[in-house]
This record gives structure tokens, sequence and C-alpha cells, in this order.
């Protein structure tokens, strides 16, 4: 079984091999960018509620978590809800993963998450980085695919990247954070090749974040600027918004710009959780696309992504994790 779910979860993290993020901030501006480089741009937009229960999905000896959510969120998901890539809670906390090399801490008395729960886990939980990092006493992510670190932002502008080695959790943050921005390689890598001037995508971000003017340039159309610049494939770009609790994004098929404004969010789980496609040909504020979550739906993105990169799985294997937002409910 945890080979098969190796298989399974190896192909879902490939998804973060050439990804990039960054903060772009000032007096004026909090405004957080994601790249998501892969081969399929096809993905939901899923509001999540607070009030919801759930126990974690892991395998093997592992022991699941069990919590109710605090906060709602808007989360981007690619195979199934409750295993997002990414997104921003209520609170104002964002959260955004990539593939690194790396590892996990061995297996130990803590609960354990898969990678992409723990990514839901926190925007249900924790308004601040420190919530995040205090979060590593009592969970741990579940090494069952490969390593991934994450850029993590709050809303009173506080940044941190988290990465993991066998000793356990690893956070970046204030003077050991010189430059808000993340790609594919361990944070102190990257800071290697910024010293040493090297062409990559972490170097490009840096300068254009050290160029911005904010009486010059509009926050959000720099940040998608940006992500222009180093995009490769370019499957999404995401650009979070967060001192007015909105998200633009746009994908490679659809380029026109799309946005979800949170303000205007029921989070309450007396209310069905939302959801709509992210490959949208409108342009603008996209709130009223939203549909009450059809499991359909999020069985039929997920069984693109599946099929997009020919993986073969045992039936019962792909219901698990398509049907696992249907363990969850309101408290």
């Amino acid at each position: 079984m945890k080979s098969i779910l190796f298989t399974l979860l190896l192909s879902i993290t490939l998804v973060g091999e050439a990804c990039t993020t960054f903060v772009l901030k000032d007096s004026n501006n909090l405004v957080f960018g994601r790249n998501l480089d892969w081969v399929s741009d096809n993905g939901v937009v899923v509001v999540n509620k607070r009030g919801v229960s759930k126990t974690s999905l892991v395998f093997m000896n592992d022991q699941p978590i069990s919590w109710t959510s605090k906060y709602g969120s808007v989360t981007f998901n690619q195979f199934g809800k409750e295993f997002p890539f990414g997104g921003m809670n209520e609170k104002g906390l964002v959260v955004e993963l990539m593939v690194v090399r790396g590892s996990y801490p061995a297996e130990d008395e803590r609960k354990a998450l898969n990678e992409l729960q723990w990514v839901q886990y926190q925007l249900d939980n924790a308004r601040t980085i420190e919530e995040v990092i205090a979060s590593d006493k009592k969970i741990r992510i579940s090494g069952i695919s490969q390593n991934l670190h994450f850029l993590i932002c709050d809303i009173t502008g506080n940044i941190t990247v988290v990465e993991f080695n066998q000793k356990g959790m690893v956070s970046y943050r204030d003077q050991n954070l010189p430059f808000p921005v993340l790609e594919n390689d361990p944070y102190k890598v990257s800071l290697k090749k910024e010293k040493n001037g090297a062409s990559c995508r972490f170097n490009t971000v840096v300068h254009m974040l050290d160029n911005f003017s904010a009486s010059e340039q509009n926050s959000i159309d720099y940040s998608f600027r940006i992500l222009d610049k180093v995009a490769l494939d370019g499957s999404w770009s995401i650009v979070y918004d967060l001192k007015n609790k909105q998200i633009h994004f746009k994908s490679a098929s659809y380029q026109s710009v799309k946005t979800m404004d949170c303000t205007s969010i029921d989070y309450s789980c007396k209310t069905p959780p939302m959801i709509c496609t992210m490959n949208l040909a409108k342009q603008g504020v996209i709130n009223s696309q939203l549909k009450p979550y059809e499991h359909e739906l999020n069985q039929e993105v997920m069984m693109d992504g599946i099929k997009t990169n020919e993986i073969l799985l045992p039936q019962n294997v792909l219901t698990q994790f398509y049907s696992y937002s249907q363990t969850c409910k309101c408290n």
C-alpha cells in the first residue's frame, strides 16, 4: 500500500519541480506571488469552511490527528479537496509549497499528516507564522513522497521559509531570511547562488523586487510581471493581496486575470463549501462563479491529473483521496 501511495504522491509533488514564490512588501503593500510550472493547468478554487471536523489521511503505522478548523480559507487544488498546493485563510495567512531535495524526520510519537494536508492543516489552525512553527511540536509530515519546503506569510508581514531534514523542522525568518524568495533549491543553496551572482529564478526575482517602486508601479501588476519573467511551463500564476484579502490568478489556458474577493465569502460551515474551476474565460471578480461543492467536479479534476501523468493506480486508492472530503463534517 505504501509503495502505491508513494507513486501517487511522488507524481503529485512533482508539480513543484520548477515553481517560484516570493513576497513583495513595503509600507503600503503586502503581496505574495506564486508560479506553478507543470504539465497541466487544470485545477479548482475551493472555499473551505471553519468549524469542520477532520482526521488526517495517513497509512501504515502513522497515527492520524483530528482537529476542527478554526478558520476558513480559499485554496487551489488539483488532487482533491483538503489536499491543496496552497492558499490563504480568512486571517491573512498564506502557505505555498514547492519540491526540494531533502528528507523528513523519522517516525516518532507525533501525529502525522501527508504533505498536501499539512498545508490545509496550517490554513485551518494558524493565523501567524509563529503558530505554524509551533505546530511542529505535535504534528509531523509523513514521509511517503518527495520532500517539500514552504514559503509562508501572515497578515502582519512576517515571513518564513519552512524546510525539514532528518533532525526536524528548519525555519528561516527575520535576519536569517534576507530575501523573501523561494524556488526549488534549499534556501541556503539559493543564498549561495545569490552571493555568487548565479543566473537563476531566485536571483531574477530578488533583482526585480529590489527595483519595485510603489510610486510608479501597481504591486499586483508588477507581481504578475515577475511571475511571467520566471515562468517555465507557467501552469498557474497566483498573486495574493493580503492586506485587501483578495486573490488574483490566471492559468496557461485562460490568461485573463480572475479575482477572488475573500472579504465577501461566508466561511461558516452552516453553508456548504464552495468550488469552481480555475479555467474560466471570465475576467475580474469571479465570486459569482462559486457553486456549492460538487464531489463530481472534485473527482473530475483529480482524475485529469492522474491521466495527465499517466499514473496507474487501483481504484480503491484513488477513491480514498477524492472521497476524503466527504469524511469532513460541520461540527
